[in-house]
């Protein structure tokens, strides 16, 4: 019978002892305080043996700390205002016919760089967002305004005396898929035309908001081991939207550069979260996503609650009482029937026809959003995951494959390789004890 011998612990202070029970050794040099630090972490950062606990083990045992870089948030395309006698409502459609004309004079109107001044005009702040510039025959996005300012992606200088049109002039169907957003309630496009948007289910007439715009539906932000990616529509790996697709040390190396990256789409917008002058490599940022599935949250006793997040994905909300909970329906129509129930997928607020018992689950997907991106100075980046092998090897083309997925292997390592581990090597000096 084999034979246990305790071993004996040194015992100075009572966080020693807490240490002792949660197997949290002090470091060498370690005051009290950073201690403490490192004890409450370990109850709100559990190891484990996932990618999230390794590194949270890692990070706690060496006494190393994770930053804070970067906060991503959904932006809209500013459309109008309800209000407006030039945007007609129906049920199921808003069409904008808006137009401001006018001349560019070099004094009441300027175009100067990537933007243009009309003092003439009073618009809404961030209105115009998507809005068409038209000048003879080139064309530009507005990407932002003020009251009497438009930007663009674009240079406009030496355009006096030309005049100008400012309306919306959408491509056909290019908002399918996307948001439509009104005070609280968000409703999903179905089809659109150059000034008109229809949504696929809802009652716009029932809003008592005015102000609407255009956002991503179902968005995600995810980091992977070589890439910052940003979707403005996420159901599955099959079925998504890709805004944009940052590719970690080949577009970008700095997180900052990728806060211009961002701030450059539609759809996103984001937040340096460290001092100007600081620089964090990019491919150091952790894997993380926005994305996060709730496996089991109570449901109450209640015909009207509110689930514990908002920025639901739609459809993936899952009941256990399937009596209670039969058939999604609209939210005027919850009370019709027996088993009627509607999701507020935005909100994340259910209401139902029947009571539920109060002692079953539900389970569900959400984004959280803003999204705060994080660093680490452990790097867990197996190479043989297929975005690591893409990111450090060449790929050779296979004359002969049985799965798609085998057309392109692994052949001998970018040039850049040995760069990319010693970068990984001077990330941070640390120094731990003696």
């Amino acid at each position: 019978m084999a034979k246990f011998t305790p071993t004996p612990i040194v015992i100075r202070t009572a966080l020693d002892e807490h240490g002792s029970l949660l197997d949290v050794e002090r470091i060498a040099g370690e005051d009290l305080r950073e201690y403490a630090e490192r004890l409450f972490d370990a109850y709100a950062n559990r190891a484990s043996s996932t990618y999230t606990g390794l590194l949270n083990g890692i990070n706690r045992e060496l006494g190393l700390d994770r930053r804070d870089l970067i906060t991503v948030s959904i932006r809209g395309l500013g459309f109008g205002d309800l209000t407006d006698p030039n945007v007609i409502l129906t049920q199921t459609t808003i069409q904008n016919t808006n137009s401001y004309t006018n001349t560019i004079n070099g004094t009441t109107v300027t175009a100067v760089g990537d933007t243009l001044t009309d003092t003439t005009q009073s618009w809404t702040p961030k209105h115009l967002r998507g809005y068409k510039l038209k000048i003879l025959t080139e064309e530009y996005e507005v990407i932002d305004n003020t009251a009497t300012t438009l930007t663009f992606d674009a240079d406009l200088s030496g355009l006096v005396g030309n005049p100008y049109t400012v309306e919306v002039d959408w491509e056909a169907n290019v908002l399918v898929g996307l948001g439509l957003r009104i005070g609280n309630k968000l409703y999903k496009i179905a089809e659109n035309t150059n000034d008109t948007i229809r949504i696929e289910t809802g009652d716009l007439l029932e809003g008592d908001d005015t102000v609407y715009k255009i956002r991503a539906f179902n968005p995600k932000v995810e980091v992977t081991g070589s890439s910052f990616n940003l979707y403005k529509e996420f159901n599955n790996e099959e079925n998504f939207q890709l805004e944009k697709g940052i590719v970690l040390r080949e577009d970008v190396r700095f997180h900052r550069d990728i806060v211009d990256e961002i701030n450059k789409l539609k759809f996103f917008e984001a937040e340096n979260l460290l001092e100007q002058k600081v620089d964090v490599f990019a491919f150091i940022l952790n894997r993380q996503s926005s994305e996060e599935v709730v496996i089991k949250e109570t449901v109450p006793a209640a015909k009207f609650f509110k689930l514990t997040n908002g920025s639901i994905k739609e459809g993936s909300v899952r009941f256990t009482e399937a009596n209670i909970f039969l058939r999604e329906v609209e939210e005027d129509m919850v009370s019709q029937a027996t088993g009627n129930y509607n999701v507020d997928y935005d909100q994340g607020i259910i209401k139902v026809n029947t009571t539920p018992s109060g002692r079953k689950p539900v389970s569900y997907t959400w984004n959280e959003f803003p999204f705060t991106i994080t660093d680490s100075p452990v790097i867990i980046n197996p190479f043989n995951k297929e975005d690591s092998e893409e990111f450090l090897f060449l790929q050779q083309e296979m004359e002969r494959y049985l799965n798609p997925q085998d057309r392109f292997r692994s052949s001998v390592p970018k040039a850049d390789m040995i760069e990319y581990i010693a970068e990984l090597l001077s990330v941070r000096p640390e120094n731990w004890g003696e």
